[in-house]
């Protein structure tokens, strides 16, 4: 059954990456509007009358706009559905849109005959992405010389293997909280599971919206009470100010940071890469819609390549 997929999306600023993404995942066509919230409309009538309303239109000014698409797929509608709720920051936020869906009954022209399926262009890698490779290859050319074949299948065997094989049976059970969750509910979940590197914030849906690391937390938290700690440059002055009050302390969604994550069929090549890049001691393992179903560590990497030489200690 085809459905009509629909958002009012509030922030324009995420429109350009909502839209690279339904492009990436398949989603078939996207159409844009101009749109306004109803009560934004009647004030802007009062204030300025019907033709400072229309003449708004006609510029292409108004802070929001509707998109919507048909999709005939339902998997490929629900992968729509979770990169938009990701791209947003979740839906049950504030001033974010609203994302909703129609079931379709007959649909003209969504499937054209003689149209040949849409084929990504091979790009051309960064020149700073060939030197790599280059100098990779070298490696590998010098080391096949030095001490034979053998040694670039161990690399090869390593660094392919997928995150579902590195992850504990049963996976970790990671910290989640909820984004209007208190920092204090944040806390008692890093409390009840010391070893976690990280809190994962889901939005109502379960999706990953951002990830608080503890030191974060501890700074949040103790700038009300130590705020001479964070005073010393203009950015922690505002951020004491903004956090003095010990009864109002942000929630879970004012201080997460954007999530790096990897999917179980990742690699630990790509996983060591995203760790080492962003100075990380773990990323959470999400589904294809960005559900949480565990994590990994470094030292997990580390044990799925060299586990079979232990030593006693």
């Amino acid at each position: 059954m085809t459905t009509l997929l629909m958002i009012t999306l509030h922030d324009l600023t995420h429109m350009p990456e909502l839209l690279e993404a339904w492009k990436r995942i398949g989603v078939p066509g996207v159409t844009i509007l101009n749109s306004m919230g109803g009560f934004q409309a009647s004030e802007l009538v009062r204030s300025k009358g019907l033709g400072g309303f229309l003449k708004m239109f006609e510029e292409v000014r108004s802070g929001q706009r509707t998109l919507f698409s048909l999709i005939d797929d339902p998997e490929l509608l629900e992968l729509a559905i979770s990169e938009a709720d990701r791209i947003v920051k979740g839906f049950d936020r504030p001033h974010s849109g609203i994302l909703f869906t129609l079931p379709i009954g007959k649909v003209l022209g969504l499937n054209k005959w003689g149209q040949e399926s849409e084929t990504e262009d091979s790009e051309i890698p960064p020149e700073e992405d060939r030197a790599k490779s280059n100098l990779l290859g070298w490696l590998q050319d010098d080391i096949e010389a030095r001490y034979g074949e053998g040694v670039l299948k161990d690399w090869s065997t390593q660094r392919s293997k997928p995150v579902s094989e590195i992850m504990r049976q049963p996976a970790q059970k990671p910290i989640v909280a909820r984004m209007d969750n208190t920092l204090q509910t944040v806390l008692q979940g890093f409390l009840g599971n010391p070893d976690a590197c990280f809190a994962c914030v889901v939005n109502s849906e379960g999706r990953l919206m951002g990830i608080i690391e503890s030191q974060q937390l501890a700074e949040v938290m103790f700038m009300p009470v130590m705020p001479e700690e964070y005073i010393n440059d203009p950015q922690g002055y505002e951020m004491v100010l903004q956090h003095a009050d010990i009864e109002q302390m942000p929630v879970a969604a004012d201080i997460m940071v954007d999530p790096v994550f990897v999917h179980p069929d990742d690699t630990v090549e790509k996983t060591y890469h995203l760790l080492k890049e962003h100075h990380l001691a773990g990323l959470p393992v999400v589904d294809k819609n960005y559900r949480v179903e565990g994590y990994v560590t470094l030292l997990e990497l580390m044990a799925a390549c060299f586990s079979e030489e232990e030593e006693q200690f």
